[in-house]
C-alpha cells in the first residue's frame, strides 16, 4: 500500500510538470537558426563545441548546415538548487551562523562542465568554521549519457546561439563533511547569515552531516529530473559556539537544538522541475503612460520519498515531501503567487526529520518553528501589484505591492498512521491563518508586517533579502 502511495506522490506531480515546458513562435534573422524559445530559468545554460556530426540543425535560408558550421551541444547539467533543495544546498564562499561563527570557504557552486559534450561534471568545495575550528570539504561529480540524437533546441540568449539538450542519464555520487541542515526552504544562506551577524536571528538549526551517496537520474529535458538516489550519512549534533551577533543590541541567538545522532541509510527517490522565469514587459498603467514591468511566471516542483528503513541504518522511518510553487501573470502589472507545502514522516520519527512551522518563509506572524509534528501542510499565496502600473514615476520595474495569506496546519501521528491521518481537522479554526501587507521587488528584497488571527497578538514585521518562496 506504501509503494502504490509513494508512486502516486509522484506521478500526481509529472502532467504539471509536462505542462510547464512553453515554446513559443520560432525567430528568424541573419545567420540565426529556427530555435524553440524557451523560458529563461535560474540555471545558465552552457555550451561546448559540437563533435557529432550526425547532429542536423536547419537553417532558414540555407537548410541543412553543413558540417563545419554544425551548432553547439548541451547535455543536461541537472537543476541548480536555487529555488528547492533536494538535498545539500549548494557550498558558499562565506557565512556566519550559531554553530560555526564565520566561516570562509573556497569551491564550485555546482557541477563544473567539462568533456567536448559537457560529458562530465566535476565539483568540490572545503573551507573552515573559525568558531567551530573545523575543515568541512565535500566533493561530487557525474558522468552524462544522452538517450538519443538532438530532440530540443534551446536558446541561449547571452551568448546567441544555439544549444542542444537530448534526453540525458547521469550517474554520479559524492562524499563529504559538512554543517548541514534541513531549513533551507524557509531562509536562504545568504540572507541567514545577515540575519544572524545583524539582527542576531540565526532562523535554520544545524547537524554534522558526514558520509556519501550515489545516484541515476534520468533528465528528459532542460531543468527536469527524476533521480533514484542512495544516501549513507552519519548524523551528529553540534555545539552553539555562537551566542550573540555581531552587531548591536543584547539579544541572544536561540539555541541549536540536539538531533538523535547515527548512522543513517536511505533510498530517495526525487522528481524535480524548475520552470519558472522572469517576464519583462512593456505595457500602459492606468494613465495611458508606458512603463517597464517585470512579473514571474511558471512553476517550480520538488515531489520527494525517502525510505530510510534500510540495512545498517540506526534509524527506522519514510518521510514523504510535495513542494509545489506556481508563479501566475493574471493581468499586466497583476500577480498571484502560492507554495504549497506537504510533509509526512512515518516510523520512528528523528528530531531532525520533524516538521516545524512558524517564522520566515512559512507562517511569519509566527515565531520560529513553534509549531512541531510529523505531518505539515502549508499553503503561501501572494497578490503582488506592480506599482509603475499606478503612476511611470516607479521607474523601477520590479517594485511590487503584496497581500499575504498564509495557512497552516501541524499534526502528530503515530507510526501505523497513513501519511494523510493526523493533522487533526476540527474546523476552519484549527488552521492557522496569517494575513500581511507589504512591499517587495520581484526577485528580492521585502518589507512588511504579518498578523495573527488565532490570538490577539502584535504584528511581526519581516525584512528579507530573498522572496518567502
Amino acid at each position: 500500500m506504501k509503494l502504490i502511495l509513494c508512486t502516486a506522490l509522484l506521478l500526481t506531480v509529472l502532467p504539471f510538470a509536462a505542462n510547464a515546458h512553453n515554446i513559443s513562435s520560432l525567430i528568424a534573422s541573419e545567420n540565426v537558426l529556427i530555435r524553440e524559445i524557451l523560458p529563461v530559468v535560474d540555471t545558465p545554460l552552457t555550451d561546448s563545441i559540437s563533435k557529432t556530426d550526425d547532429t542536423l540543425v536547419f537553417d532558414l535560408n540555407n537548410g541543412f548546415m553543413p558540417k563545419h558550421r554544425r551548432t553547439h551541444v548541451f547535455s543536461n547539467t541537472g537543476i541548480e538548487p536555487s529555488r528547492q533543495v533536494s538535498y545539500i544546498e549548494n557550498a558558499s564562499i562565506m557565512d556566519f551562523n550559531r554553530v560555526t561563527g564565520y566561516f570562509l570557504g573556497l569551491g564550485s557552486s555546482g557541477l563544473q562542465d567539462i568533456g567536448p559534450h559537457e560529458e562530465i561534471g566535476l565539483g568540490g568545495d572545503f573551507g573552515y568554521g573559525f568558531a567551530s575550528k573545523r575543515w568541512e570539504y565535500r566533493m561530487n561529480g557525474e558522468f552524462r549519457l544522452p538517450l538519443a540524437d538532438v530532440k530540443k533546441i534551446e536558446h541561449d540568449t547571452t551568448l546567441k546561439h544555439l544549444v542542444i539538450s537530448p534526453p540525458t542519464i547521469a550517474i554520479g555520487g559524492g562524499f563529504h563533511n559538512i554543517t548541514s541542515t534541513d531549513d533551507d526552504w524557509r531562509a536562504g544562506r545568504l540572507e541567514n547569515a545577515v540575519e544572524a551577524f545583524l539582527a542576531r536571528e540565526d532562523f535554520r538549526d544545524y547537524y554534522k552531516l558526514a558520509g556519501w551517496d550515489g545516484y541515476l537520474a534520468f533528465r528528459p529535458m532542460h531543468n527536469t529530473e527524476l533521480n533514484i538516489e542512495w544516501r549513507s550519512d552519519h548524523y551528529q549534533s553540534l555545539s552553539q559556539t555562537v551566542f550573540y551577533g555581531r552587531w548591536g543590541g543584547n539579544k541572544v541567538l536561540r539555541p541549536n537544538p540536539p538531533i538523535m545522532e547515527g548512522l543513517m541509510n536511505s533510498v530517495v527517490v526525487s522528481f524535480q522541475r524548475e520552470g519558472v522565469h522572469t517576464k519583462l514587459r512593456t505595457v500602459s498603467n492606468i494613465f495611458g503612460d508606458s512603463v517597464d514591468i517585470e512579473q514571474l511566471a511558471g512553476r517550480s516542483t520538488l515531489a520527494q520519498i525517502e525510505f530510510g528503513h534500510m540495512p545498517g541504518s540506526d534509524f527506522g522511518f519514510n518521510r514523504y515531501l510535495l513542494d509545489q510553487r506556481e508563479f501566475h501573470s493574471i493581468l499586466h502589472g497583476l500577480s498571484i503567487d502560492s507554495r504549497f507545502r506537504f510533509e509526512a514522516t512515518t516510523g520512528d520519527t528523528p528530531p531532525q526529520k520533524m516538521d516545524d512551522l512558524g517564522g520566515p518563509g512559512s507562517l511569519p506572524a509566527l515565531y520560529d518553528k513553534s509549531l512541531t509534528g510529523n505531518r505539515l501542510l502549508l499553503l503561501n499565496t501572494e497578490i503582488r501589484f506592480n506599482l509603475a502600473m499606478l503612476s511611470a514615476g516607479f521607474h523601477a520595474p520590479d517594485i511590487n505591492l503584496i497581500i499575504y495569506n498564509d495557512f497552516g496546519k501541524e499534526g502528530i501521528a503515530g507510526s501505523g498512521k497513513s501519511i494523510f491521518q493526523g493533522f487533526g481537522f476540527s474546523g476552519v479554526s484549527s488552521i492557522v491563518y496569517n494575513y500581511g501587507v507589504g512591499i517587495g521587488w520581484t526577485n528580492g528584497l521585502q518589507v512588511g508586517a504579518s498578523w495573527r488571527t488565532d490570538i490577539k497578538a502584535d504584528p511581526r514585521w519581516m525584512v528579507r533579502l530573498q522572496r518567502p518562496f
